[in-house]
Protein backbone atom coordinates (compact mmCIF):
# COMPACT_ATOMS: atom_id res chain seq x y z
CA UNK A 1 0.00 0.00 0.00
CA UNK A 2 1.35 2.88 -0.93
CA UNK A 3 0.98 6.32 1.49
CA UNK A 4 -1.40 9.23 0.93
CA UNK A 5 -3.51 7.15 -1.49
CA UNK A 6 -6.82 6.55 0.13
CA UNK A 7 -8.59 4.76 -2.90
CA UNK A 8 -5.80 2.01 -2.54
CA UNK A 9 -7.12 0.93 0.69
CA UNK A 10 -11.04 0.46 -0.25
CA UNK A 11 -9.76 -3.17 -1.73
CA UNK A 12 -7.75 -3.84 1.37
CA UNK A 13 -10.65 -2.97 3.61
CA UNK A 14 -12.76 -5.34 0.99
CA UNK A 15 -11.13 -8.40 1.98
CA UNK A 16 -10.83 -7.05 5.21
CA UNK A 17 -14.21 -7.34 5.75
CA UNK A 18 -14.60 -10.66 3.48
CA UNK A 19 -12.41 -11.87 6.51
CA UNK A 20 -13.81 -10.83 9.62
CA UNK A 21 -17.19 -12.08 8.11
CA UNK A 22 -15.56 -15.56 7.43
CA UNK A 23 -14.64 -15.69 11.12
CA UNK A 24 -18.15 -14.81 12.50
CA UNK A 25 -21.50 -16.07 11.71
CA UNK A 26 -23.97 -12.17 10.03
CA UNK A 27 -26.79 -14.23 10.46
CA UNK A 28 -26.29 -14.44 14.19
CA UNK A 29 -28.46 -11.12 16.01
CA UNK A 30 -26.02 -10.76 18.84
CA UNK A 31 -22.86 -10.88 16.77
CA UNK A 32 -21.27 -8.02 15.41
CA UNK A 33 -22.07 -6.89 12.15
CA UNK A 34 -19.30 -5.56 9.61
CA UNK A 35 -20.31 -2.94 7.25
CA UNK A 36 -17.32 -1.60 4.79
CA UNK A 37 -17.72 1.70 2.19
CA UNK A 38 -16.04 4.59 1.19
CA UNK A 39 -17.72 7.96 3.23
CA UNK A 40 -16.59 11.23 3.25
CA UNK A 41 -13.40 10.72 1.45
CA UNK A 42 -12.43 7.95 3.72
CA UNK A 43 -12.02 3.95 3.52
CA UNK A 44 -13.84 2.65 6.35
CA UNK A 45 -14.99 0.20 8.01
CA UNK A 46 -17.63 -0.58 11.02
CA UNK A 47 -19.02 -3.00 13.36
CA UNK A 48 -21.98 -3.16 15.05
CA UNK A 49 -24.63 -4.68 16.19
CA UNK A 50 -28.56 -4.34 14.77
CA UNK A 51 -29.38 -4.24 18.49
CA UNK A 52 -27.15 -0.75 18.91
CA UNK A 53 -29.38 1.60 16.62
CA UNK A 54 -32.13 2.09 15.05
CA UNK A 55 -31.05 2.89 11.50
CA UNK A 56 -30.87 -0.21 8.86
CA UNK A 57 -27.63 -2.63 8.93
CA UNK A 58 -27.17 -2.10 5.16
CA UNK A 59 -26.36 1.23 5.19
CA UNK A 60 -22.60 2.17 6.38
CA UNK A 61 -23.85 5.76 7.50
CA UNK A 62 -25.98 5.73 10.62
CA UNK A 63 -28.16 8.33 12.31
CA UNK A 64 -28.52 6.54 15.70
CA UNK A 65 -26.85 4.02 17.45
CA UNK A 66 -23.35 2.73 18.32
CA UNK A 67 -20.61 1.87 16.08
CA UNK A 68 -16.57 0.96 16.13
CA UNK A 69 -14.97 2.52 13.49
CA UNK A 70 -11.77 2.01 11.33
CA UNK A 71 -10.72 4.46 8.63
CA UNK A 72 -8.08 5.45 6.65
CA UNK A 73 -8.35 9.54 5.30
CA UNK A 74 -5.24 11.58 3.59
CA UNK A 75 -3.43 12.51 6.52
CA UNK A 76 -3.96 9.03 7.88
CA UNK A 77 -2.62 7.40 4.55
CA UNK A 78 -0.07 9.67 4.41
CA UNK A 79 1.74 9.21 8.02
CA UNK A 80 0.95 5.49 7.40
CA UNK A 81 -1.80 5.19 10.08
CA UNK A 82 -5.12 3.68 10.16
CA UNK A 83 -8.02 5.62 12.78
CA UNK A 84 -10.33 4.41 14.91
CA UNK A 85 -13.11 5.12 17.10
CA UNK A 86 -16.22 4.67 19.31
CA UNK A 87 -19.59 6.56 18.35
CA UNK A 88 -22.55 7.08 19.93
CA UNK A 89 -25.55 8.91 18.24
CA UNK A 90 -27.96 10.46 19.50
CA UNK A 91 -28.58 7.24 22.10
CA UNK A 92 -31.46 9.02 23.14
CA UNK A 93 -33.69 7.78 20.53
CA UNK A 94 -32.63 4.53 20.69
CA UNK A 95 -35.83 2.27 20.98
CA UNK A 96 -36.33 0.06 23.62
CA UNK A 97 -33.77 2.27 26.05
CA UNK A 98 -33.83 4.81 28.32
CA UNK A 99 -30.38 6.88 27.80
CA UNK A 100 -28.04 10.00 29.02
CA UNK A 101 -25.98 10.50 26.59
CA UNK A 102 -23.07 11.74 29.18
CA UNK A 103 -24.04 8.93 31.55
CA UNK A 104 -23.32 6.22 28.79
CA UNK A 105 -19.78 8.02 28.31
CA UNK A 106 -19.28 8.33 31.72
CA UNK A 107 -19.91 4.69 32.45
CA UNK A 108 -18.16 3.56 29.69
CA UNK A 109 -14.89 5.33 30.12
CA UNK A 110 -15.11 4.04 33.41
CA UNK A 111 -15.20 0.74 32.84
CA UNK A 112 -13.18 0.92 29.72
CA UNK A 113 -10.15 2.01 31.73
CA UNK A 114 -9.50 -1.41 32.47
CA UNK A 115 -8.99 -2.52 28.95
CA UNK A 116 -7.19 0.94 27.71
CA UNK A 117 -3.47 -0.36 27.45
CA UNK A 118 -4.78 -2.84 25.00
CA UNK A 119 -5.52 0.32 22.49
CA UNK A 120 -2.73 1.70 20.91
CA UNK A 121 -2.80 5.76 21.16
CA UNK A 122 -6.32 6.06 22.53
CA UNK A 123 -8.01 9.06 24.29
CA UNK A 124 -11.23 9.36 26.18
CA UNK A 125 -11.07 13.09 26.27
CA UNK A 126 -13.90 13.84 23.85
CA UNK A 127 -17.48 14.77 24.71
CA UNK A 128 -20.19 12.18 24.88
CA UNK A 129 -20.43 11.41 20.89
CA UNK A 130 -16.94 10.12 20.84
CA UNK A 131 -16.51 7.81 23.50
CA UNK A 132 -13.08 6.72 22.33
CA UNK A 133 -10.86 7.54 19.49
CA UNK A 134 -6.98 6.59 18.32
CA UNK A 135 -5.00 5.17 15.72
CA UNK A 136 -2.64 2.34 14.89
CA UNK A 137 0.65 2.56 12.92
CA UNK A 138 0.55 0.39 9.59
CA UNK A 139 3.30 -1.40 7.60
CA UNK A 140 2.24 -2.11 4.38
CA UNK A 141 2.66 -5.32 3.82
CA UNK A 142 0.75 -6.02 7.15
CA UNK A 143 -2.22 -3.39 6.77
CA UNK A 144 -4.90 -6.07 6.44
CA UNK A 145 -3.72 -8.72 9.13
CA UNK A 146 -3.05 -5.24 11.67
CA UNK A 147 -6.36 -4.02 10.79
CA UNK A 148 -8.32 -7.44 11.38
CA UNK A 149 -6.49 -7.70 14.54
CA UNK A 150 -7.74 -4.07 15.54
CA UNK A 151 -11.83 -5.30 14.51
CA UNK A 152 -11.38 -8.41 16.64
CA UNK A 153 -9.68 -6.69 19.62
CA UNK A 154 -13.04 -4.44 19.79
CA UNK A 155 -15.27 -8.01 21.02
CA UNK A 156 -14.67 -7.57 24.61
CA UNK A 157 -15.27 -4.00 23.85
CA UNK A 158 -18.73 -4.76 22.42
CA UNK A 159 -19.30 -6.84 25.32
CA UNK A 160 -19.08 -4.01 27.71
CA UNK A 161 -21.31 -1.73 25.21
CA UNK A 162 -24.20 -4.93 25.69
CA UNK A 163 -23.80 -4.43 29.66
CA UNK A 164 -24.74 -1.10 29.54
CA UNK A 165 -27.34 -1.04 26.86
CA UNK A 166 -28.98 -3.29 28.44
CA UNK A 167 -28.86 -1.72 32.25
CA UNK A 168 -31.11 1.06 30.38
CA UNK A 169 -33.06 -1.10 28.59
CA UNK A 170 -37.14 -0.46 29.31
CA UNK A 171 -39.26 -2.53 30.72
CA UNK A 172 -41.83 -4.46 28.29
CA UNK A 173 -45.26 -3.69 28.64
CA UNK A 174 -47.29 -6.19 30.14
CA UNK A 175 -49.82 -7.55 27.90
Amino acid sequence: MKAGDVQRFRAAFANIKDRFDAKNDARNSSVLICKQGFYNRCSVLKLQKASWTNDRMDQVQNKTGIFFSVWIDEEAASKSRAKYNIHALKLRRLKGHSITSRDFANDFRKAFASMRDAWPNVSVDFGPLTLMQGYIELVPKNVEQDILALLQRFKPVSRLIDRLLESRRLPLPRP
